[in-house]
């Protein structure tokens, strides 16, 4: 599923989690990519740093 199939309420509730995350300082930005990388793979894609 390409992020662009994603509803945008779903695409919101994603950067809210992943913010949040990151203002707790319990995800790096490294983290975040590893697990945005983890979790796209499982639907055929792949993060890529720009």
């Amino acid at each position: 599923m390409a992020v662009t199939e994603l509803n945008e309420d779903t695409q919101d509730q994603i950067c809210d989690l992943l913010e949040n995350l990151q203002r707790i300082e319990k995800l790096k930005n490294k983290d975040m990519r590893i697990l945005l990388d983890k979790t796209v793979r499982k639907y055929g894609g792949k993060v890529v740093s720009k």
